[in-house]
């Protein structure tokens, strides 16, 4: 086998199957992942000539081919994030380059058709839906031949919310009433973007207080300013003769405005007010009282959505696992703090 082409032009799948000594379609087929039904020994001949010969399949070939680029689109909404999203983007990019994948972001916006239309037009090999898209946009999405991940059955009868979020609204409340009965409040962000996260997560918390036989829970909005706090607080104090509050807050940024409200208003904590955060941020645990908090491991979650991607990338549609309801529970844990 030679080394390489003493040439300057950029090697082709035909001088791949020459110096391999098959066929261009073997080539294609070998080097795009359907190689299952080659010899191993054919394998490896034409993955070693493609090496030697410094060969990257051309993506817009590919496209021509198979009507998809190699591009996987993570989709995100244009949402108050805590500190995961690059670490989650940069997990899924580093694990899908090894099959020549290509990581793009795109943030969604309120208006979705015009986020999916985009996509579309992009013709990508996957579409990673972080939580902008419905279900009658994923399935035009696939309708279009491009697979969307995660692959599951989502928990509602509409399937437009995560279970995650559903699980962390359950444990939040669980958690504040382990001390005992409270008046249950989502302390949402004062935020005008768009929020994916915070709905599911109120349904997970009305779900729970359901379950405790507790009236419904109240709903308020605290920007991240002490003062605001204190304004979105105040009402809240005037039911004193009811129960103390359990304050599920939308993150840990929501939660510390909280306590510095409460300590404005010298309110007890956590006995007169009792709250959980979300994300457990360093910050979170550095604050007195140190927060308590719902931990979700996003490394995890992100792998399992890059393993989908690499199987689905490899194999095809045809051989691509079917829906499957998505188990939270091993993803999703309370740390226990000084604030509840």
């Amino acid at each position: 086998m030679t080394v390489g082409l003493q040439t300057t032009r950029r090697p082709t799948s035909a001088d791949v199957a020459r110096e391999a000594g098959v066929s261009r379609s073997t080539v294609s087929q070998i080097l795009n992942g359907d190689d299952e039904r080659f010899p191993l020994a054919t394998r490896e001949r034409v993955r070693s000539a493609a090496e030697a010969l410094n060969y990257r399949p051309s993506r817009a070939g590919r496209a021509l081919v198979t009507g998809l680029s190699d591009i996987v689109v993570v989709v995100v909404p244009n949402a108050t994030f805590g500190p995961h999203l690059q670490d989650s983007v940069d997990r899924i990019t580093n694990a899908t380059a090894a099959s020549g994948m290509s990581v793009v972001v795109r943030f969604g916006r309120p208006d979705d058709e015009s986020t999916l239309i985009s996509v579309l037009d992009l013709r990508p090999a996957a579409v990673v839906d972080m939580g902008v898209f419905t279900n009658a946009q994923r399935e035009r999405i696939e309708a279009a031949g491009t697979r969307v991940v995660p692959r599951r059955r989502l928990d509602t009868p509409t399937g437009d919310v995560d279970p995650v979020d559903i699980l962390i609204g359950r444990l939040q409340v669980d958690e504040l009433l382990r001390g005992g009965e409270r008046q249950i409040v989502y302390a949402s962000l004062d935020d005008g973007r768009l929020d994916p996260f915070g709905p599911p997560r109120l349904e997970g918390i009305r779900r729970s207080t359901a379950a405790h036989g507790l009236v419904e829970p109240i709903t308020i909005r605290v920007p991240l300013s002490e003062s605001g706090a204190v304004e979105a607080l105040l009402p809240l104090l005037q039911l004193s003769d009811g129960p103390p509050l359990g304050i599920c807050c939308y993150n840990d940024d929501v939660a510390i405005a909280v306590i510095a409200a409460a300590r404005r208003l010298r309110l007890d904590v956590p006995n007169r007010i009792s709250l959980i955060g979300v994300d457990r941020t360093d910050i979170g645990q550095l604050i007195s009282p140190r927060l308590t908090t719902v931990a979700v491991d996003q490394p995890a979650l992100m792998d399992s959505l890059s393993r989908e991607l690499v199987r689905n990338h490899s194999r095809g549609d045809e051989d691509a696992p079917g829906d499957a309801v998505l188990d939270a529970s091993h993803l999703v844990r309370v740390v226990a703090g000084e604030t509840s």
